[in-house]
């Protein structure tokens, strides 16, 4: 094929990948940096569609003293294809171990990922060639089916859509376009530096590959394809063994218990995955599996990896991140003097919550007349209470067992004192000795935003 016969089968693919696009995107945010693969990219976009559904966002790392003036070629190109252009500033944060290709990759989505408007996708110009280096990547790294799928044309997450419409084009491809309309690009001297995995892949080893398999590229991105395919079903043979188990941040394991240990992996996966939270390594995942679904039943085990807290009490699973695991309250002041007239609502951080005063006509207690100051204080141990009118008094303790309050909550349970004298537990038990009597007006503690108790 020539040149210029490339340039309209490229332009094709653009007009097929865009027609999947849901039928909430009425434009398009291209993330342009100015080389080759970009280029392609907008200028076939343009092409294709109207200028005024385009414009660009150009990121600079600020990692090369030559990325200002990459930005100015980003914006003379776009202001003569007819097209906005906007430039974004970042500064990296400091590393926590990540390297500096994975900190730079990160803080680039981020900041797209801010931009993106509620009518755009985002279009990047990853192509056959990246995909192929990604799948790599992802098997030197032990990655299961769900990494080895590598990138996916065409991501839904939340409110944003990211489309990779040049997916299946092979790189050479790309290069006769820009030959074909006599594109000016930029070559970032950085993507030469073997430092990085992918440059190490990409300058080193894939050349080698392709001398003895001239087709590397499109059979290792077709077996990236098959791979999406096999964790698309893992995916719903993950919900079929969950079925309605996961409630909230909670997950009933009774049924995952009768399934194979692979299968229960699967399914732990999906939670997590449907909660949002940081996936494990292969021997993170297996350690917790074991823990959380093998453990004799009256053990308290906690599955633990950075970021992520999973913890069993009966026969369910709680999950946290890490801020909100609730022994991470224990941080937090143990006590509290609070002015509900001054403070009204008052701030426990974490996985505590908040606390609230409100008037009700009829039910709740009552607050001694000489106490304009209140204390909240957290379990000590030997703390008593008469739960009804005409009940026995009963130590917190057994209240708190009796009604199954998962043990890492306990003691996470705001206890409300006018002087040395406790009114209420949460919003679980008032004092009856501060009851009022039927039919009169009292107040009522609302206790909001904590982890769940049960």
């Amino acid at each position: 094929m020539t040149d210029s016969a490339i340039a309209n089968s490229i332009r094709q693919t653009m007009v097929t990948e865009l027609a999947l696009s849901p039928p909430s995107v009425h434009r398009y945010l291209v993330a342009y940096s100015g080389g080759l693969d970009s280029a392609v990219l907008l200028h076939a976009l343009v092409s294709v569609t109207e200028r005024a559904k385009v414009r660009a966002v150009y990121v600079d790392h600020d990692l090369h003293p030559d990325s200002a003036s990459w930005g100015k070629h980003c914006r003379r190109t776009c202001e003569a294809l007819g097209i906005e252009f906007r430039a974004l500033q970042l500064r990296l944060p400091t590393s926590n171990g990540e390297s500096l290709e994975a900190l730079a990759r990160s803080a680039r989505y981020a900041a797209l990922a801010a931009e993106i408007d509620q009518d755009e996708a985002l279009l990047t110009a990853h192509h056959q060639r990246d995909q192929a280096e990604t799948m790599l990547l992802a098997a030197l790294r032990g990655a299961g089916m769900t990494g080895l799928a590598a990138m996916p044309a065409l991501l839904e997450r939340g409110n944003h859509v990211l489309l990779r419409p040049l997916l299946r084009v092979p790189a050479t491809d790309l290069q006769r376009y820009a030959r074909a309309v006599s594109l000016e690009w930029i070559d970032d001297p950085s993507n030469a530096d073997l430092r990085f995995d992918r440059n190490y892949l990409r300058q080193a080893i894939l050349p080698l590959l392709r001398e003895r398999w001239p087709g590397a590229d499109r059979t290792l991105s077709r077996s990236a394809e098959l791979c999406a395919e096999a964790s698309h079903l893992l995916d719903e043979l993950a919900v079929s063994d969950l079925g309605h188990a996961v409630q909230g941040d909670r997950l009933a394991i009774e049924g995952l218990q009768a399934l194979p240990a692979d299968r229960q992996r699967n399914a732990l996966r999906c939670a997590l995955a449907r909660l949002g939270l940081a996936m494990p390594s292969a021997a993170q995942l297996e350690a917790a599996r074991r823990a959380l679904l093998e453990s004799r039943p009256d053990a308290r085990p906690l599955a633990a990896w950075p970021g992520v807290r999973i913890r069993r009490y009966g026969k369910r699973l709680w999950f946290f991140t890490e801020s909100t695991d609730p022994p991470a309250a224990s941080a937090q002041p143990k006590r509290y003097t609070w002015d509900p007239l001054v403070v009204p609502s008052l701030q426990l951080g974490g996985s505590r919550g908040r606390l609230s005063l409100d008037l009700q006509a009829s039910g709740g207690f009552t607050l001694p007349p000489e106490t304009s100051k209140l204390t909240v204080a957290f379990r000590r141990g030997g703390e008593r209470l008469r739960p009804a009118t005409g009940a026995r008094e009963r130590t917190l303790k057994n209240l708190l067992q009796e009604s199954q309050i998962v043990p890492w909550m306990r003691g996470n349970i705001p206890l409300l004192y006018a002087g040395e004298q406790l009114l209420a537990v949460g919003d679980l038990w008032i004092n009856a000795e501060f009851a009022v009597r039927s039919g009169e007006a009292g107040v009522r503690l609302v206790w909001q935003g904590h982890a769940l108790l049960n």
